[in-house]
């Protein structure tokens, strides 16, 4: 379970809530269930900020779910201890270092001058806080009983580490940032724990959280070199495009830029040769319908010791490969030159690609030698060249092994639906052979 994106919960609920509850509500919703969880600030910390329920962003882990955001507290704890460096890209003994320095500075300090010049959010805090107790102390006596209203300041007090005696709120506020350092760990596995997908499933078009998602984990993908991490990213982008997920939805962000299924898939593909150089398509030959082919580097018969019955079944299932293909829906196929001699491509309909090892009766052992691996149509030019070690690690490449199971297994792919890799995707790959021709 690692944590992939943070986002800002205020645009989450601009672009992507289902209108259930006013945009208001449903920030303050998020708030009572943030202080009714076990990751809530009260539990771990015995204080709660005035004001601040570390509700501003949430966080998206890779097992697909939606958490309350330790980065939230973190930049945010940060910000209140007036340490001017963002933590997003310290190590955790560079914040280790940097919290402990700055709780030095705090305990240390011996007048209330000393922390509001230090400290300017702890200094707001406090005059915000005898606001709110102004308030309750100016209601009158038929909206909230005199012991009511004690208890509402006192409650508060203690919440948010505030008193109206100077000496008493700077000794609270020495304790509450001494527990918000030292108790950040289990906050953090607090967190972890939590689940917010019931409550999005809910209250906002998930369809559009997941294009939402997906577009930010592009967004990260276009600023960090980290091969390992984009392909990280990259998977988990795939899973999306190959979900039951609404892909027709439409978001519109910042007030005029457009987020689809078209978008995503043009900054994908920037993405993807980003990492990896574009095999050009010439290393592929369009294939005449109804032509039977070599491989264009025709190979000279090969010496091998196998007995009369077992070439014979070989041949026998070279032969039924080459029909099991010929008898396929394909739109069209494309032989493999240079370094993707040897295989055939099988173009589908729907998007998908197979490639398969050419039968050559010179070398029978490819009537069953290399398996088949089926790739998307838009994924072709950047991953039909990758050597096989490469290829079969590649997760964009599903691996089918010639068992007596492989056409069933290969009609399933060339009969599904249409998924991400559309017509639109295999027609455009194959103008493109042709072009290059």
């Amino acid at each position: 379970m690692k944590p992939m994106v943070n986002l800002q919960t205020n645009k989450l609920i601009e672009y992507c809530s289902n209108n259930k509850l006013p945009k208001e509500d449903l920030l303050l919703k998020l708030r009572l269930l943030n202080r009714n969880s076990n990751s809530n600030i009260h539990n771990i910390f015995k204080y709660r900020k005035f004001n601040e329920d570390f509700t501003d962003r949430v966080t998206v882990y890779d097992d697909n779910k939606i958490r309350f955001s330790y980065d939230d507290f973190l930049i945010k704890l940060f910000k209140y201890l007036n340490i001017s460096i963002k933590p997003n890209n310290l190590s955790n003994e560079e914040i280790e270092n940097l919290l402990l320095e700055r709780l030095s500075v705090l305990k240390n300090r011996r007048s209330t001058s000393e922390l509001f010049e230090e400290f300017p959010i702890i200094k707001k805090n406090y005059f915000e806080g005898l606001s709110f107790l102004d308030n309750v102390k100016n209601m009158k006596n038929d909206s909230l009983e005199e012991k009511a209203r004690q208890s509402v300041q006192e409650k508060y007090y203690y919440q948010c580490a505030l008193h109206p005696n100077l000496s008493k709120f700077l000794e609270r506020q020495k304790d509450l940032y001494t527990r918000f350092v030292f108790r950040r760990d289990k906050y953090k596995e607090a967190i972890e724990s939590s689940d917010l997908n019931d409550f999005f499933n809910e209250y906002f078009d998930m369809d559009k959280v997941m294009m939402y998602i997906v577009n930010n984990y592009i967004n990260i993908c276009n600023y960090i070199d980290d091969k390992e991490l984009i392909e990280e990213y990259l998977k988990l982008i795939y899973e999306y495009l190959n979900s039951d997920y609404d892909k027709s939805v439409e978001i519109i962000i910042d007030d005029k830029h457009k987020i689809n299924l078209e978008v995503i898939k043009e900054r994908l593909n920037n993405v993807i040769k980003k990492i990896n150089p574009v095999v050009s398509s010439v290393n592929w030959v369009l294939v005449p319908n109804g032509k039977k082919i070599k491989s264009l580097n025709s190979s000279t018969p090969k010496k091998i010791n196998l007995s009369f019955k077992e070439l014979e079944n070989l041949k026998r299932q070279g032969q039924r490969k080459e029909e099991f293909y010929d008898n396929s829906n394909y739109i069209a196929k494309a032989i493999g030159t240079l370094k993707n001699d040897g295989y055939i491509a099988y173009i589908y309909p729907n998007g998908e690609v197979l490639l398969d090892t050419l039968y050559d009766e010179n070398n029978p052992k490819s009537a069953t030698g290399n398996a088949i691996y089926n790739i998307k149509a838009y994924d072709f030019e950047l991953i039909s060249g990758l050597d096989k070690t490469k290829l079969r690690s590649d997760f964009r490449a599903t691996k089918i092994v010639h068992s007596k199971n492989w056409e069933k297994k290969a009609s399933e792919i060339i009969n599904k639906e249409n998924s991400f890799g559309d017509r639109e995707a295999a027609l455009q790959l194959v103008k493109k052979l042709k072009k290059e021709k």
